[in-house]
């Protein structure tokens, strides 16, 4: 390891403390059957404990991403964490599920502006020749954190009850603000933009739209009904023709039209949806699995999913070495193959699995998810301008997010409407619920063999 990149290591280090608040999240799955109880929630009701959260930061990542391009990405990264342990509090105080939903709301914000600028920031403490290990570094750290939160969140859970998942992270929030004096030298050379002040207009219409857009698929199996959901999502799609129209207009756009044109940007991108689409299946469905209907504690449970993030890391450590010798598009590709693979081998889990069978699903899914992040990142960054990188970053943690809020919705769904069917042909309970899981993985590996053949179907990239 070069002495410049030795020097980066305690900077990245700060970064990944800060932006672990999100994977840390990973955490509150683990609880989720302890707040259906506490709160006496149907089941399905839960998935607005993510939907909340997921829809606050997804939509407004990109408007960050660019705030921070103008601004500069350590004051929004600043901005972020004091307003996390503002958010984690309000969550763990919460008196109702009311309450516990708009606390997630701030929450996302908070999100929002920590990761919209973290990859911007990393990219930053080191040349250009050395992004990609940078990013890699960077998601490893986060897998890193996605590899304790179920540890974490199983622990918290049976000490402090749900709450525990929210407050753990008080602490961590304030200590990555404590580190922030080693970021000075990334935001000493981050290059300013030659751009107009900062289009507050459309970065409001582009949350809107993405808002909207997120929200209409959650809304069908709500009381709302089907009908709200296709007015919610038409209203979306409108604010979002507003925003590409404001976009062709104005001198310095989010991103170059040409990127945008770009059919192979295009794909990977909406491949990047689908891998993530699939992957949130993991985190969402298992601890049912294994809470609900296997009898498991929290905290084996949490150490199960443990694999899943110790898969993720190891890819993302890897993925450095595998874009440089493949090349982002081929890198993808082969993270794509391995989640797939994992998914399936989900999907044959028989009712009583083996623990050693599902901690290797676990393990291959999960570093098949961390090669695809870092190598799509790595391809998102290298089309965008260096000016551009808070966009740049913020694109690449959208794609993630809207696959989670399509997961929180399609996943739950499909495992309760198939374990009812199940049930009306006269399985036993637990020969329902194994059913449904099967329902769930079966599909979810489908999906993902659709990403690779829209992976495949681009031209190979460096």
């Amino acid at each position: 390891m070069r002495p410049a990149v030795r020097a980066a290591l305690p900077g990245l280090a700060a970064i990944g403390l800060g932006a672990s608040i999100a994977p840390l999240d990973f955490a509150v799955n683990v609880a989720f059957p302890a707040i259906v109880g506490a709160f006496g929630l149907p089941v399905q009701e839960i998935r607005w404990t993510a939907i909340c959260y997921v829809i606050c930061y997804g939509s407004l990542m990109l408007g960050f991403g660019a705030l921070g391009d103008r601004i500069g990405y350590l004051r929004v990264f600043r901005a972020g964490l004091v307003l996390g342990a503002l958010a984690f509090t309000l969550c763990a105080l919460a008196p109702g599920y009311g309450w516990l939903l708009a606390a997630r709301v701030v929450q996302g914000v908070a999100v929002a502006l920590t990761l919209s600028c973290a990859p911007a920031l990393a990219t930053l403490l080191v040349d250009e020749r050395d992004r990609t290990w940078a990013l890699s570094a960077h998601a490893g750290t986060a897998a890193l954190a996605g590899l304790v939160a179920p540890l974490a969140g199983g622990v918290s859970v049976a000490l402090l009850g749900w709450q525990g998942v929210f407050a753990f992270r008080v602490p961590i929030a304030l200590a990555a603000l404590a580190c922030l004096p080693l970021l000075a030298r990334a935001a000493q050379r981050q290059a300013p933009r030659a751009a107009p002040a900062f289009d507050t207009a459309g970065s409001a219409l582009l949350a809107g739209a993405m808002a909207l857009l997120l929200l209409g698929p959650s809304l069908p199996g709500s009381p709302a009904g089907p009908a709200a959901a296709v007015s919610v999502t038409l209203a979306g799609a409108a604010l979002m023709a507003l925003f590409v129209r404001r976009q062709r207009a104005a001198a310095t756009p989010f991103m170059p039209s040409a990127v945008v044109r770009d059919p192979d940007f295009r794909r990977i991108s909406l491949a990047a949806c689908i891998v993530n689409l699939t992957s949130f299946a993991i985190p969402l469905i298992v601890p049912f699995y294994l809470l609900r209907d296997g009898g498991w504690t929290p905290i084996g449970t949490g150490a199960l999913l443990a694999a899943w993030a110790a898969g993720t890391l190891a890819g993302s450590g890897a993925a450095s070495r595998l874009v440089g010798a493949l090349g982002a598009h081929r890198a993808a590709l082969a993270g794509g193959a391995l989640a797939a693979v994992g998914l399936a081998g989900v999907w044959l889990w028989p009712a009583t699995p083996h623990a050693g069978a599902m901690v290797a699903c676990l393990l291959l899914q999960g570093a098949g998810a961390g090669l695809f992040q870092v190598a799509y990142t790595d391809a998102v960054v290298a089309a965008l301008p260096v000016a551009a990188r808070g966009v740049a970053g913020s694109l690449a943690m959208v794609t993630r997010t809207v696959g989670v809020v399509l997961g929180a919705t399609a996943w739950m769904a499909l495992l309760q409407g198939s374990e009812q069917a199940a049930l009306a042909a006269g399985l036993a309970p637990r020969e329902a619920q194994a059913a449904g899981l099967a329902t769930v993985f079966g599909t979810a590996a489908a999906a993902a063999v659709a990403a690779l053949a829209i992976i495949g179907g681009g031209r190979p990239r460096t």
